[in-house]
């Protein structure tokens, strides 16, 4: 704040002479206010006797100034700007009406100084003065504004963040608790969800702009940002049920994304969520794609039994995982060409490029590695596990334990 006036004494007469006319002042400045002023004009959600009561509030500490006489200082307009941000009003209505205000004063100090020259001509030396102590004025109304919409907004987020987490892991109590973490979230009371794991490199937006695009397409959502990646409520709608949620993000991820079976009631969005992750895990890590829980029962099977699943790997393919790396690759390949021609030996060599013949001595080699036939269908069921394990675990052999082998 600048320095203290030193007014003349006639200056000093004229702001006394306010100072007791300060409640006619304040209902004069009001009314002006909600004349001129849209955003205060119809009582919400600052009522008349708010705005006059911090109007003559704000008389009071830059006449005080003028006049000589302790008053509220900066204190006056600082909580009228933590006041107007907390209701919500915008801050150019709210600079609007104070400007309307402190030109209304120096009107009325004119006035006053009018009916004498020399206490106008003091008035006058001291212009540049009062609009300096003005813009102090404002200046102390504008930061008090900011810094309660910043507080406002970090409250937002955190209450925003336990109302998520809450529905997320399931920490609700029924009833009112539940509608609260709606209505915080902006989701509807009832209706239909699906929740939404992507998976993403640190530092990288697993679905960019989400939230906003569904918005955009009448949907609601609500998100939050985790170590590897993103987890979201959406709400579907009949314009965007689950197939269209799906192709929507389909066509933005940019990495693994699995999405939960829909649901109706809130109150399921932990078990959604569990269904949404296991989604996730059951794509390899690297690819890019959705994968939707109630499409993929075989590799979320497998995906929600980690340790199972790795002890199948070690059981069926170590062996295979134990040769160089060349040699392993190829009987890999061998195994994914064979069951994605359905077992038919002249399909899997087109798309292993090779002959027939060259792909039946692969498969017993790999009989060989694994003690497993693939033209046996317990065996063929067991090798085709342990290979999407394998690739689920982002195919890292396991740990090397002896396998256990079955021979004939």
């Amino acid at each position: 704040m600048r320095s203290a006036l030193n007014p003349h004494p006639l200056v000093v007469a004229a702001a006394r002479v306010l100072l007791d006319r300060v409640d006619e002042l304040a209902d004069g400045v009001s009314a002006l206010i909600e004349r001129e002023e849209p955003a205060y004009g119809g009582g919400d959600p600052v009522s008349h006797q708010d705005l006059r009561d911090a109007n003559r509030l704000n008389m009071v500490a830059i006449l005080s100034q003028l006049a000589g006489v302790p008053g509220p200082g900066l204190a006056s307009p600082a909580e009228t700007g933590r006041k107007r941000a907390e209701q919500g009003m915008p801050i150019a209505a709210v600079l609007r009406a104070y400007r309307i205000g402190t030109g209304y004063v120096w009107e009325k100090l004119t006035e006053v100084a009018g009916k004498d020259p020399e206490t106008a001509q003091a008035l006058l030396a001291l212009a540049t003065d009062v609009w300096g102590l003005v813009d102090d004025y404002s200046q102390a109304l504008t930061s008090a504004y900011q810094e309660t919409i910043a507080e406002r907004m970090r409250r937002d987020v955190q209450a925003k963040d336990a109302a998520l987490d809450a529905l997320l892991t399931g920490g609700l109590v029924e009833g009112s608790r539940l509608f609260d973490c709606a209505t915080m979230l902006r989701l509807p009371h009832h209706g239909t969800f699906a929740v939404v794991a992507a998976s993403a490199r640190p530092a990288e937006d697993a679905v960019p702009g989400v939230e906003g695009a569904l918005a955009w397409r009448g949907v609601r959502s609500a998100w939050r940002v985790e170590r590897d990646g993103q987890v979201g409520v959406v709400a579907l709608t009949e314009a965007v049920p689950i197939d269209q949620l799906c192709e929507h993000l389909r066509a933005h991820a940019s990495g693994r994304v699995g999405v939960s079976a829909p649901y109706t009631g809130l109150d399921a969005t932990h078990l959604a969520a569990r269904q949404a992750r296991l989604a996730v895990a059951a794509t390899p890590p690297g690819d890019r794609g959705v994968v939707r829980y109630d499409d993929a029962p075989v590799p979320i099977l497998l995906a929600s039994a980690p340790e199972p699943a790795a002890e199948l790997v070690d059981a069926t393919l170590g062996d295979i995982l134990a040769l160089p790396e060349r040699e392993r690759g190829v009987l890999l390949k061998t195994i994914d060409a064979w069951f994605a021609a359905k077992g038919e030996p002249s399909a899997a060599g087109e798309k292993l490029h090779c002959h027939r013949n060259t792909v039946r001595y692969r498969l017993n080699r790999v009989a060989e590695l694994t003690g497993r036939e693939v033209s046996d269908p317990v065996d063929a069921v067991e090798i085709y596990l342990a290979r999407l394990a394998h690739r689920l675990a982002g195919g890292v052999a396991a740990s090397r334990r002896s396998p256990a082998r079955r021979t004939g």
